[in-house]
């Protein structure tokens, strides 16, 4: 019986979080986040196995293509923002230039000190630079309050 009480109490904690704005966002932001990766990779992989690219530039090109995907559909899609595209797509390009300086910088530890395939060292940094990113656009570039 506990048990039972216990199983629906969880399930409706778990509605509850589910429910909230900024998971609603989150959810969004990372479906927005996969076609903008899915960008990001293509360009790396085309630019670095076939083009004969460093590494560094592929991923840094790579990573600016998804930026633009992203910010068109993270404004539309994720946050529904209003506001200026001249104010905000500045914004959105500091917060992913700052963390595309955090992601090159720790690829290139984790390539040149740890010895890591470039291509894991990418995978690896994806979760810390989705946080980065998720935050730094919802709280400085949409200033979105809703949580």
């Amino acid at each position: 019986n506990n048990l039972y009480k216990w199983t629906f109490k969880s399930i409706l904690m778990v509605l509850r979080i589910l429910n909230r704005p900024i998971t609603k966002q989150f959810m969004r932001f990372c479906l927005v986040g996969i076609e903008s990766t899915v960008l990001t990779y293509l360009t790396f992989l085309i630019m670095y196995n076939f083009l004969g690219f460093n590494y560094l530039i592929a991923s840094g090109t790579g990573f600016i293509a998804g930026v633009f995907l992203g910010f068109i559909f993270n404004k539309e899609y994720t946050f529904r923002s209003h506001k200026n595209v001249a104010i905000t797509f500045p914004q959105y390009l500091l917060i992913y230039l700052i963390s595309l300086s955090f992601s090159l910088i720790s690829i290139k530890f984790l390539v040149e000190r740890l010895n890591f395939l470039p291509i894991i060292s990418m995978l690896l940094m994806n979760p810390i630079v989705l946080l980065i990113n998720f935050f730094g656009t919802k709280i400085a570039v949409f200033k979105n309050r809703k949580w």
